[in-house]
C-alpha cells in the first residue's frame, strides 16, 4: 500500500499566506462598506426627519419646540431642561416629540447610527440613567428656526441656507465640556471622512448634504456631497 502523505511545510506557509492575502483585501472592503452602510442611514435618517417636520408643521403651521436636553424624557419636560443637551453637549436636540406623538415610527431615527454604536457603553452626562449616545442625539438649530427658541419655529425657515439639524454641529474642543477634550465626554468627532471632520446636515428646504463639520461649506474633492 502506498504510504500516506500529508502537507508539508512550505504548503501550509503558501496556504497561510494566500488566506492572509485574502483577508487584507477582503477586510478593508468590509469595513468600507460597513461604513457606506452607515453613512447612507444617516442620511435615511435625516430625511425622515425632514419628513417628520414636515407633518407636524402641516398639522401645527410651526415647527415643533426644540428639547433642551438629550435624554429619553418627554419633551418640554420641566424636570429635565438643560440637563445633556446633544450633539455631544453643545446644542438643543432634535425633538423627541416627534416621536411621542408618532411622527416617527422608531426612536433610534433621532440618533446618527454611528454615534449609535460608537457610544452604546458609558453613561450619558448628568444623567447616569440612560447610555451615553443619549448626549449624540441630532442637534436642533432651535436659535435659528424658532422665533421664541422653544416655543416653536414660526418664521421663514423653508430655504436651503438655513441648517435645521445635523449629526454635531460643534468638535469636542468648541463644545459645552472643550475644558475636558480629548478626554471623556469630549473624546468625540464629527462622525464621517478620513479624518473625522464631515458631518451630515438637513437644511430647511428638507435637503440633506454632507458638510465640513460645524460649517455649511462642502466636504473635501471625492467625499459624496
Amino acid at each position: 500500500m502506498p504510504a500516506k502523505r500529508g502537507f508539508t511545510l512550505l504548503e501550509l506557509l503558501i496556504v497561510v499566506a494566500i488566506i492572509a492575502i485574502l483577508a487584507a483585501i477582503a477586510v478593508p472592503n468590509f469595513l468600507e462598506a460597513s461604513e457606506r452602510a452607515l453613512r447612507a442611514a444617516d442620511c435615511a435618517n435625516l430625511k425622515t426627519i425632514a419628513t417628520a417636520l414636515q407633518c407636524y408643521y402641516i398639522d401645527y403651521n410651526k415647527l415643533p419646540p426644540a428639547d433642551a436636553e438629550a435624554g429619553p424624557y418627554k419633551s418640554m419636560d420641566s424636570k429635565k431642561i438643560k440637563i445633556a443637551p446633544a450633539g455631544g453637549g453643545s446644542c438643543d436636540a432634535v425633538p423627541w416629540i416627534l416621536y411621542e406623538r408618532k411622527y416617527l415610527g422608531k426612536w433610534e431615527t433621532l440618533f446618527c447610527p454611528k454615534y449609535l454604536k460608537m457610544y452604546s457603553k458609558g453613561q450619558a452626562k448628568s444623567t447616569g440613567d440612560y447610555p451615553r449616545y443619549h448626549n449624540f442625539r441630532y442637534a436642533y438649530n432651535a436659535a435659528t428656526i424658532t422665533t421664541g427658541l422653544y416655543g416653536g419655529g414660526q418664521g421663514n425657515i423653508m430655504n436651503g441656507t438655513t441648517w435645521i439639524a445635523r449629526d454635531l454641529y460643534l468638535a469636542a474642543d468648541r463644545g459645552w465640556w472643550a475644558e475636558t477634550a480629548p478626554a471623556y465626554p469630549a473624546d468625540f468627532r464629527f462622525p464621517w471622512g478620513p479624518d473625522q471632520n464631515v458631518e451630515a446636515v438637513l437644511y430647511g428646504d428638507m435637503s440633506v448634504h454632507f458638510r465640513n463639520g460645524g460649517t455649511d461649506t462642502p466636504p473635501p474633492a471625492g467625499f459624496p456631497n
